[in-house]
């Protein structure tokens, strides 16, 4: 890190700590509540320093203070006008690295890191990146924030009009089933209709057998895990889809989720444009959890919930769709 760099220390304000405040109370755990608390006042310092420098923000548009995503993610990102999401990210005094979460190493236009001192009620920015490619980085590989203001300026002259939605097809929703897949059963090894365990709809696919082989674990984990699959079929798509779900316990009443979706015919490709994305319990898409294909062999979504939540994944291609809803 650039020891000539832009200082920019402030004191944690009382309208800071209750907002943080406010938001971690409404976590189900302790660690839960640690994390958002964190995560908000990193935010929030972020966005004084974009004041100060007159970068313009956009919270309509931003996570980190959005109670569904926060409790489904560990984020705290700022949307930059036209150019993308900045992550926040706290650290405690005398640490050596930021911890960044799996599912925000990709759709970030930088990542902010911000020390957070709770004794002495105050924090420092001390600097960004612009990418990361692990969930470890060592804060002395930081660039100064005089960095960051010229990475903006750079931005700009690429940025296209972030806030331009017109001409987007409305895309007509067809539940694959009306009735709410019930994840905390499958602990029990009750899979519901529909649903199977990846290795056994595989065997009814043969192409489909090493794709599934190499699915079984998703994470290396000592912690209890259970999966299934099952064949998704859009009507106006010719090669079905094999979308895998994987849910591991963290404790109690925390589950991680990992949705994964694959080619279900002879083709190595998902065809390009086919589409997921998460909705919350009110059926509003979360931007930040939905992945589109593009020469890929597999699409991802990750993240961490807790039981009893609700949510719905919809699988599109075009103006066809298909939805269904889940319970933790």
């Amino acid at each position: 890190m650039n020891s000539n760099q832009l200082a920019f220390t402030i004191p944690i304000d009382g309208k800071m700590s209750q907002i943080a405040e406010t938001l971690s109370q409404q976590q189900h755990n302790e660690q839960k509540t640690r994390e958002v608390y964190l995560n908000t006042l990193a935010l929030l310092v972020v966005e004084f320093f974009c004041q100060c420098m007159e970068i313009e923000t956009e919270f309509s548009k931003s996570y980190g203070l959005d109670s569904v995503v926060l409790s489904l993610m560990n984020t705290a990102s700022i949307f930059i006008k036209d150019k993308g999401l900045l992550e926040c990210r706290p650290v405690l005094p005398r640490e050596d690295f930021c911890e960044i979460p799996p599912e925000i190493l990709s759709d970030r236009i930088g990542y902010m890191v911000v020390e957070i001192d709770e004794i002495d009620r105050q924090a420092r920015i001390l600097g960004f990146v612009e990418l990361v490619t692990n969930e470890k980085l060592p804060l002395t590989k930081l660039s100064s924030l005089q960095d960051f203001l010229v990475y903006l300026q750079k931005l700009q002259k690429l940025a296209n009009d972030a806030n331009s939605t017109a001409n987007i097809p409305k895309i007509t929703a067809n539940p694959i089933n009306e009735s709410i897949v019930k994840l905390s059963k499958w602990f029990e090894g009750l899979l519901d209709s529909g649903w199977q365990s990846e290795l056994a709809i595989a065997r009814d696919i043969p192409n489909l057998l090493p794709v599934a082989k190499d699915i079984s674990p998703v994470n290396v984990t000592d912690k209890e895990e259970v999966g299934g699959a099952r064949i998704i079929h859009l009507m106006h798509l010719s090669e079905p889809v094999l979308l895998i779900l994987r849910q591991t316990r963290l404790s109690p009443d925390e589950i991680e989720i990992i949705l994964r979706l694959y080619p279900a015919s002879e083709s190595i490709f998902l065809l390009d444009g086919i589409k997921m994305t998460l909705l919350d319990d009110k059926d509003n898409p979360i931007r930040q959890l939905e992945k589109q294909a593009k020469g890929s062999n597999w699409l991802q979504l990750r993240f961490k919930g807790n039981v009893g939540d609700e949510f719905s994944l919809r699988i599109s291609f075009r103006e066809d769709s298909v939805i269904t809803k889940f319970i933790i």
